[in-house]
């Protein structure tokens, strides 16, 4: 029930503060909502008490089904932990909800603390400086079993109550309880869930790096974002991530792909690798230029070898409380079809023979998706996840001594030869599947560079005079003869 105490204010009136319990925090201390209700002016005592007592219950009940307003005390943790549960709700991609928790949880233990009202842009510039100092990251890191599993049998708890108390998925448990390698923010997690240090029950080998300057944009724009909303609700005057602060700036770097001469060595090394299922995925991923999720999007439907079209209409993309998913292509012009040359559909044919081979030795443990790139263990014939893309890319850079590369520099590849080429950039621009064209000209201005020098030197070698030519050899300042143009 609401505690509603009186208050004299210096003018002489009464106003009553109305206080709610909401919950205890991680530490025991109990949380409350509070608001100030004052009575109308010439109101009388009865009605005033009256109308107080509806103020109470409805704020009462406005605090337990979490749609109290905050106010301007609320600390940003406070207010993002109410926003991001909305988020979940209002249609946000999965994926994109996952990539805002994993930001939060590194905004809220800098700035969380600050109330909203005090929050400053020195604040979110102090905690953008640390995200960009050695160790914000840890990238490569991981945890394995040094005491879990014997905790959980040594209190006779199973790997299902160890995943309710946790909020962690059985998998995750079972493959924490066999010593596989897990994530170090799930092994902190399950450390908290049953109040123990996790150094006691996990062994962490940790890899530090700093953000990239691209990431630390990323918080920014989250940060404002959330301000956006707390000004819209009043709770702030004003947005200080974007009305009194810049935004972190980010070095533009050049898309890193391969030359002409070492796509050609690539391909020639692809030709002699055994694993067919390396071959077709890299070779095809340079031959059309999709991106990691179109590729293991690729159903065999999609694959029209009459006509030497592949279609392009969905994506794989794993997502950590799901696994495996199929999601829309990027944006509405990512759904294409890419015409390709005639080896595309030679290496298929020679991958779809080994495919049906897959599928008549797993028999009735087969499961039928359809796509091109499966799992071979656990459950084959399942989509595979796309990091195993980098897994394969990965192993065959390794193995043939070649510098590091990612699958996504064979998508800047296609486009770099092919503009190169003298493929127009609207034309490449549905090949790609760019919603904007002007992206391509930012990514890709380093080949448009050389391919308009290269149209210069063409030109130039159609319409110069030949006499003009000899002469610039032996004179730097040769003169003109200039002959009436024919109409």
């Amino acid at each position: 029930m609401a505690n509603i105490t009186p208050r004299k204010n210096k003018d002489g009136s009464t106003s009553f503060l109305i206080r709610v319990y909401v919950d205890e925090n991680s530490s025991g201390k109990q949380r409350f909502k509070s608001m100030t209700w004052k009575p109308p002016s010439g109101m009388s005592e009865k009605k005033a008490q009256k109308e107080l007592q509806k103020a109470a219950a409805l704020f009462e009940e406005q605090v337990k089904k979490g749609l109290v307003a905050f106010d301007g005390n609320t600390t940003f943790a406070e207010y993002s932990t109410e926003w991001i549960k909305h988020a979940s709700t209002s249609g946000l991609a999965a994926r994109t909800l996952e990539n805002y928790k994993d930001l939060l949880r590194r905004i809220n233990a800098g700035i969380g603390h600050i109330r909203l009202s005090k929050l400053e842009a020195r604040h979110i510039k102090e905690f953008e400086a640390q995200l960009l100092e050695e160790g914000a990251k840890r990238v490569g890191g991981y945890a394995v079993d040094k005491g879990f599993s014997d905790m959980l049998k040594n209190g006779s708890l199973s790997k299902a109550e160890a995943a309710r108390r946790s909020g962690v998925s059985a998998s995750t448990i079972s493959a924490a309880c066999s010593g596989k390698h897990i994530q170090i923010d799930i092994a902190e997690k399950l450390a908290a869930a049953f109040g123990i240090d996790p150094e006691k029950i996990f062994e962490f080998h940790k890899i530090s790096t700093a953000l990239s300057d691209k990431t630390v944009l990323h918080h920014h724009r989250l940060i404002s974002r959330i301000l956006s909303s707390a000004k819209r609700e009043r709770l702030i005057s004003f947005n200080v991530a974007s009305e009194h602060m810049q935004p972190p700036k980010v070095q533009r770097k050049e898309a890193k792909y391969l030359d002409d001469e070492q796509a050609r060595r690539l391909v020639d090394l692809l030709f002699a690798e055994d694993d067919i299922r390396i071959r077709t995925a890299i070779l095809l991923s340079l031959y059309t230029g999709v991106r990691r999720g179109e590729l293991c999007g690729l159903e065999w439907k999609d694959i029209d070898s009459e006509r030497g079209i592949i279609h392009v209409v969905r994506a794989s993309q794993y997502q950590r409380s799901k696994g495996v998913v199929t999601v829309p292509t990027k944006n509405a012009s990512s759904e294409r079809a890419i015409k390709v040359p005639k080896i595309v559909f030679d290496i298929l044919e020679e991958y779809k023979a080994y495919y049906n081979s897959l599928r008549e030795q797993f028999g009735t443990a087969w499961t039928e998706t359809d796509r091109l790139f499966v799992r071979t263990d656990k459950s084959p014939g399942t989509p595979i996840n796309p990091d195993t893309i980098n897994f394969w890319l990965d192993n065959f850079i390794e193995k043939n001594g070649l510098e590091h590369f990612t699958p996504h520099s064979l998508r800047h590849t296609f486009a770099t030869l092919q503009i190169s080429a003298g493929v127009p950039i609207r034309v490449l621009q549905a090949r790609t599947g760019h919603s904007q064209a002007s992206t391509l000209v930012n990514i890709y201005s380093h080949a448009i560079k050389s391919a308009d020098e290269a149209a210069t030197e063409a030109l130039d070698n159609m319409l110069t005079p030949t006499d003009y030519r000899k002469e610039q050899v032996i004179n730097d300042t040769p003169k003109i003869t200039r002959k009436k143009a024919i109409m």
